[in-house]
């Protein structure tokens, strides 16, 4: 049987499953590459050692490393808008053997990834806008998580926030 190369199986990922197109295929497989020779110099790991939180930093990293304030809008372009993408990408890679014998069944770490904009736009943000960004923030967590909390009779709170 003659063995096909990415190119050729990211094509058939991307006709079955046309919400990515096939550069962002290349992406994640540079970009696992250069999370594992960045993780390496410690570690010597392999990608089936790398937990989806590892791959999701050494992903942001090598976007922001090729792309700079761009990478939001790169990906973006190419379908990926958030680190779930990222997850499914990696899993359809997997589907296909695109890289080797993994466990990568687990798609929890990247449904609870970053969110793009801090990821790839806050690093870019001026000082000044980074501050208030921080109290906006600061100030939205404050809030939201006095409705997760509820007060019984006895004046205690209780929350009932999911995790």
């Amino acid at each position: 049987m003659r063995k096909r190369d990415f190119t050729t199986i990211v094509e058939e990922i991307v006709e079955k499953d046309s919400r990515y197109l096939k550069e962002s295929y290349y992406f994640v497989r540079d970009g696992l590459e250069y999370t594992l020779k960045t993780m390496g110099k410690q570690k010597h790991q392999k990608i089936e050692q790398l937990s989806g939180k590892q791959i999701l930093e050494g992903l942001r990293d090598y976007a922001l490393k090729e792309f700079g304030p761009m990478s939001k809008l790169v990906l973006n372009e190419w379908g990926v808008k958030s680190c779930k993408d990222f997850g499914q990408m990696i899993k359809n890679m997997d589907l296909y053997g695109l890289l080797g014998k993994t466990e990568m069944g687990d798609m929890k770490d990247f449904q609870k990834g970053y969110s793009f904009t801090t990821a790839f736009v806050k690093p870019f943000l001026p000082a000044r806008i980074k501050s208030a960004q921080k109290k906006k923030d600061s100030q939205q967590e404050k809030s939201s998580s006095k409705r997760k909390k509820k007060v019984d009779g006895s004046g205690k709170a209780h929350n009932h926030s999911k995790e």
